[in-house]
């Protein structure tokens, strides 16, 4: 199996990267919702569906509990979920108040694991004896992968046929705004 993409170009004449093409994914137009999910889990393990079915209902109220008391919530393998607002401004600091709240979501951040992609030279301002002087120094470098994309194949598609576009989710690219995922960095949402 692999994650089927698409062709997309940029149609935006206000970006730099007018008419530049990029590749976004293309979803299914179903959610695999908790039972297909906990089916497909019953047959990697031990567990009966239903069992797995109830942890994943509790899950979103134990979620929920830890979030209250300002925790970040780690599922290992998976990532850590985290809660995001948006807030109104206050031109003083007593008026700055829990009510500015305006939005509250959940944010995600895919767990990663890192890996040495080499060393490179830096130089450091240092204290030396109250003189500030440069030193030389290396630094390794790391990239991190998705754990959970780690292994995904990509597989380019014209077949589109019961499928959604991959602006489904709100933005092109899945990520609202190109960059990190599409390869262009101004790609407008479609």
């Amino acid at each position: 199996m692999s994650q089927k993409v698409q062709k997309y170009r940029n149609t935006n004449e206000l970006s730099k990267m007018y008419g530049k093409y990029y590749v976004r994914p293309v979803y299914d137009k179903r959610f695999i919702e908790t039972d297909g999910l906990a089916e497909y889990i019953q047959t990697q393990c031990t567990v009966k569906k239903s069992d797995i079915r109830a942890v994943l209902e509790e899950l979103g109220a134990a979620m929920k509990h830890y979030f209250e008391l300002g925790q970040k919530v780690k599922l290992e393998g998976i990532g850590i979920f985290k809660v995001g607002i948006s807030s109104a401004a206050s031109d003083t600091e007593e008026g700055c108040t829990a009510s500015l709240v305006r939005k509250s979501r959940v944010n995600f951040q895919p767990e990663t694991t890192a890996v040495l992609k080499g060393v490179k030279d830096v130089q450091r301002a240092r204290v030396i004896n109250g003189v500030a002087t440069l030193v030389e120094t290396q630094m390794q470098v790391f990239d991190h992968p998705a754990t959970m994309l780690r292994d995904v194949r990509f597989e380019l598609t014209n077949d589109l046929q019961g499928s959604g576009m991959g602006g489904d989710d709100g933005g092109g690219g899945g990520n609202g705004g190109g960059g990190n995922d599409a390869g262009g960095g101004d790609e407008p949402r479609p």
